[in-house]
Order: C-alpha cells, then sequence, then structure tokens
C-alpha cells in the first residue's frame, strides 16, 4: 500500500461518525474551550468540524454514549455556547482521562458559529491569552476616501440643474397662486358684454314684413316700411339726424315680430355704454361692494359701473337680472365699439374706506 493512501478506520475506537471516509479528514484546532456532559465539565484540548478531543472524569458508563454536548468558548468579557450530540469515545488506556466527542450531525446549527471561530483563529483575529481567547479584529468602521473635488463641468451642470429646479418650482407656485387668484378675489359673469354706445332703439310698431329700407335717410325721410299682417302698410320717418346703426335682422323681406329691435340711432353726443345680463349671484357680489371690471379682448382691465333693473320684472327666466354698464370717459377711450368683453367681480379681501362705483350706481 502507498503512503500517499489513506487507511480506512476498522476499529470503534477509529470509527468517524456523520458519514466522514477519513478520521483525520478535518485538523484539529487547539483552540481553549470547555465541553458540559450532563453535569461533567471536560477541558478541550483541541477541535475540529467533526469532533472535539476532550480530558476530564466521566462516570464508568460514559463510553460510546450518545448524549447533549455543550460546547463553551470563554473570551473576555463574554461567552458563546454551542449545543449539539456527541457520541463519547474513551481515547487511549483505559485509565486515561482522554475522550473523543464525534459530533452526530456535524453540519447542524452549531456549525456557522463553530466555523467562524475556527476561521478567525487560523486568520489570526482570535488568539489564545492563557485559558481566554481574545479577538484583534478590526472594530471600527474602515473611514470614507475624501471626496474629490468636482470638475468644472460637473460644477457647471449641477448649478443648471439646480436653477432649472428652482425655476420650474417658481411657475408651480405661480400657476397656484393664479389659479387662487382667479377663483377667490375673481368671479365672471357667463355672458359677454359687447361695447355699444347710447341712443334712442326704433322697435317693430307690429309683426309683419319689412318691404323698403333706406339708411341714407335725412331727418322726415321714411327709414323703413313694414307690411302688417292686418295688411296695413306702416312707414318709420328719422326723428333726427342721428347716425343709423340697423340690426341684424333689419334687411328686406325680413320677418319681424312685434317689440323686435329693428335701428339704433346714435347722436352727436352718443357715450359708450353695454346692456347686458347678470346672474343673481353676479348681482349678490355686486351689492357687497365687490368692483365690476371689464377685461377686453387683448387682456386690458377697465373699471365700470353696473346699474340695474330697476325692477325686478327685467329678470328673464333663466335667472338672470337686466343691467347697463356705464363706462367712464378714461374707460371709454381705451375700448373699441363693438367690441366684446368679459364681466368680473373683484373682491374686496382688505376693508376700505372709499365707495366704489358700483354702490354709487346703486
Amino acid at each position: 500500500m502507498s503512503e500517499t493512501q489513506a487507511t480506512q478506520p476498522t476499529s470503534p475506537e477509529t470509527q468517524v461518525s456523520g458519514g466522514f471516509i477519513y478520521e483525520n479528514e478535518h485538523p484539529q484546532l487547539p483552540i481553549p474551550f470547555t465541553a458540559r456532559v450532563g453535569d461533567r465539565r471536560l477541558e478541550g484540548n483541541s477541535i475540529s468540524i467533526t469532533q472535539a478531543l476532550v480530558s476530564g472524569l466521566m462516570p464508568p458508563n460514559g463510553n460510546m454514549q450518545k448524549c447533549p454536548v455543550a460546547l463553551q468558548f470563554d473570551f473576555e468579557g463574554f461567552s458563546v455556547n454551542l449545543f449539539l450530540e456527541a457520541n463519547v469515545l474513551k481515547v487511549g488506556a483505559p485509565d486515561s482521562p482522554e475522550y473523543s466527542l464525534q459530533f452526530c450531525d456535524p453540519s447542524g446549527s452549531h456549525l456557522p458559529p463553530l466555523r467562524y471561530i475556527m476561521n478567525s483563529h487560523l486568520a489570526g483575529d482570535i488568539v489564545t491569552v492563557g485559558r481566554f481567547l481574545g479577538y484583534t479584529g478590526p472594530t471600527q468602521v474602515k473611514p470614507k476616501k475624501p471626496a474629490t473635488k468636482p470638475r468644472m463641468t460637473q460644477r457647471i451642470g449641477r448649478t443648471v440643474r439646480q436653477t432649472a429646479i428652482i425655476a420650474l418650482s417658481l411657475g408651480l407656485v405661480a400657476v397656484a397662486a393664479n389659479v387662487v387668484r382667479e377663483r377667490v378675489i375673481f368671479s365672471y359673469e357667463p355672458r359677454p358684454v359687447v361695447i355699444s354706445q347710447s341712443g334712442e332703439t326704433l322697435r317693430a310698431t307690429s309683426a309683419g314684413q319689412i318691404t323698403y329700407i333706406n339708411e341714407s335717410a335725412g331727418v322726415g325721410d321714411v327709414v323703413y316700411s313694414i307690411g302688417a299682417n292686418s295688411g296695413d302698410l306702416l312707414s318709420v320717418r328719422m326723428p333726427c339726424d342721428c347716425t343709423m346703426l340697423p340690426s341684424p335682422d333689419f334687411y328686406e323681406g325680413a320677418t319681424i315680430l312685434a317689440g323686435a329691435p329693428l335701428v339704433k340711432l346714435v347722436g352727436q353726443d352718443a357715450e359708450v355704454e353695454a346692456n347686458t345680463q347678470i346672474s343673481f349671484e353676479g348681482a349678490a357680489r355686486l351689492l357687497a361692494g365687490d368692483q365690476a371690471e371689464l377685461e377686453l379682448g387683448n387682456g386690458q382691465v377697465v373699471p365700470v359701473t353696473v346699474k340695474l333693473a330697476e325692477t325686478m320684472d327685467a329678470a328673464r327666466s333663466n335667472d338672470s337680472i337686466a343691467a347697463k354698464i356705464i363706462l367712464t370717459t378714461e374707460a371709454a377711450e381705451q375700448v373699441t365699439i363693438g367690441e366684446t368683453a368679459r364681466l368680473r367681480f373683484r373682491r374686496q379681501l382688505l376693508p376700505s374706506g372709499t365707495t366704489s362705483p358700483s354702490d354709487i350706481a346703486l
């Protein structure tokens, strides 16, 4: 038999439990420990993954018994206890105090901490001081390497990102503030307002059909004629030297009803005005002292005075009230006749000692 070939143990004293083939498959390490078998305390001589060699006094019938074993490793200030089952075997002469504790399950739950202790002992992190173990491994976290100074391109990129984030945040704040401003401070009326001039309106005196139109009629000339349903021919003369503003339904052949507005006469001293219908909510805000304003198509805002109808008979069935919008001389110079605008009411968040134009009109 070659010297390199390992021999299988045949005697019971050399058998290895746990399915290991060779007795010296795992080397013994001289790590100080204590083994407790029942009420007996044994000093550990060496230990491996599969067995531990101990010395001490055992009961006479302690040989070849499977019993629970507690392996205790005493460090400075603390200890580690591992619990397992082992076969107790006598080693050497019958009167020898040496025993071998062969682990029944070498891969049990005790294996990870036992392997860590053995690996630390081999690496030099655990050293023996008398009958105690001392740990010499690292106890502090390694300090981080000092951060390198960022390059110029990195600083520029960081500055651009921070500027973009700040600008986006300010934009979101501005949008939110504008939404709150529009919903809390302002209230818009749903109906548009058409800027016009003051003057007299010629209305149809009877239902029928327009048979004649003279848009260049002078004072006393016939402006239009209506063929009434009764068979009469009704003619209307120009009452003044005024500018005639026809309505969209004013043309020859148009069928009209009694009271339909046909022509508006604008004199030399005509003022800029507008007539509209406002909701009951708008009337309530007006009575509460809110400032009335016209928002023109170009975004310009001009203050106006709103005059409600004198009687509630002017209210329509759709919960609206007839109102007349009066513009000041300065505001009239900023608008265009025929221009469409929006009527809004500005809420007074702070008390004001002055009287608004709307209060004067009311």
